[in-house]
């Protein structure tokens, strides 16, 4: 009986740890398959995309600077800072930078280390 016991509650708790959810918005920029294997290969990797999805983009000024090298991407709305996976835009190892098309900011997508140093100050 003590053994049913310890089994049941070994697979309840592994049921808890994967059923770790994975914000919606998420499938704009992953597939499912792709947050499946994100979250079997490096958890770690999807709390940080989690977190990214409301703190991983700003806008910022272009300045006097040249930038027309960066690529533009088209946002409707440059008052409010919008999600990299509604974009479509993956998190990367590197903060990316886009022309906003049509004004003169620039939007830059942090990158994953810089989210994970975020994430581990506030948690501080």
């Amino acid at each position: 009986m003590k053994t049913i016991f310890t089994l049941l509650l070994a697979i309840l708790v592994s049921g808890a740890v994967n059923a770790q959810k994975n914000d919606p918005r998420l499938l704009f920029a992953y597939s499912s398959d792709e947050l499946t294997q994100i979250q079997q290969e490096k958890p770690e990797f999807l709390n940080i995309l989690n977190y990214a999805l409301d703190n991983a983009c700003y806008f910022t000024e272009t300045g006097n600077k040249d930038n027309g090298g960066l690529e533009i991407i088209e946002i409707s709305n440059t008052t409010s800072v919008p999600c990299f996976a509604e974009l479509g835009l993956k998190i990367t190892s590197q903060n990316q930078y886009f022309r906003v098309k049509g004004s003169d900011k620039i939007l830059v997508v942090k990158s994953e280390i810089v989210l994970s140093h975020e994430m581990k100050k506030k948690s501080n």
